[in-house]
Formats: C-alpha cells, sequence, structure tokens
C-alpha cells in the first residue's frame, strides 16, 4: 500500500518516533526485504520472498453454472468451486446409497441453487477488484 500526502506525513512522523530500527544483514545473508519473519516500518514496502500476493479470482458465469448443474447435478458445482463439487458428490452418492433414487430429487435442484449462488458471489467478488 502507498501512502501520499497528508496520510504520508502524519505516519512517516509517528515512525520517526519510535525506536525500532532495521536489522544489519549479517553475511552471507542478504538483507531482509519485507517478508519472512521481519515486516520493515518502511511506508514504500514492496513484496519481498516472504509475502505473495493474492491471486486474483478467476471470473464465474451465474448461467454457466445452472447450466452445468442443471446438466451434471453435483458434480456440476465443481465449476464454481472444486471443493464444494466433491463434497456435494459424495453426500449425494451417500443420499442415494441411504434413500434411493429419490433423493436425486431434492440434491439435483439444490445443487443448481447453491452452484447459482456461488457463482454470483465469485463474479461480485470479481467485479470489486
Amino acid at each position: 500500500m502507498t501512502y501520499t500526502g497528508p496520510q504520508y506525513q502524519r505516519l512517516s512522523g509517528r515512525m520517526a518516533e519510535t525506536f525500532g530500527s532495521t536489522p544489519e544483514a549479517v553475511p552471507p545473508h542478504p538483507p531482509l526485504i519485507s517478508g519472512g519473519w521481519y515486516h520493515g516500518m518502511s511506508l514504500d514496502e514492496v513484496l519481498g520472498p516472504g509475502r505473495c500476493p493474492p491471486q486474483p479470482t478467476a471470473d464465474r458465469s451465474v448461467g454457466t453454472a445452472l447450466w452445468l448443474t442443471l446438466a451434471f447435478g453435483p458434480a456440476g458445482l465443481g465449476y464454481v468451486s472444486r471443493a464444494g463439487g466433491l463434497v456435494c458428490s459424495a453426500l449425494t452418492v451417500l443420499a442415494v446409497v441411504l434413500l434411493g433414487f429419490a433423493a436425486l430429487l431434492i440434491a439435483w435442484p439444490l445443487s443448481m441453487v447453491c452452484g447459482g449462488i456461488l457463482a454470483s458471489g465469485v463474479h461480485a467478488e470479481y467485479r470489486r477488484q
């Protein structure tokens, strides 16, 4: 995060009052760069070896999610969430084993609703980025 204007002046004034300092590099180790165990006091920190930028979320279409869950049932949830697709498929198989094929009358539409809701949330998060 880069600060500008009054924010930078206010925060740099606060940092001047602190007693902490950047540790010296001990050969053969290079100086630490905003990562690992040490998080510096600089306002202009850059990503270093210990910090990875978050991966942007991929956009998911609500229509495609609904179509896939209509065609493949709970396995179609894998389009939006791999873990969700696996869990829902496993629970559906368990329900079919215990209750018979009548369980599909509940699981299939429920997976479509879940797929639409999840895809809508992922799409909204993608638009916020």
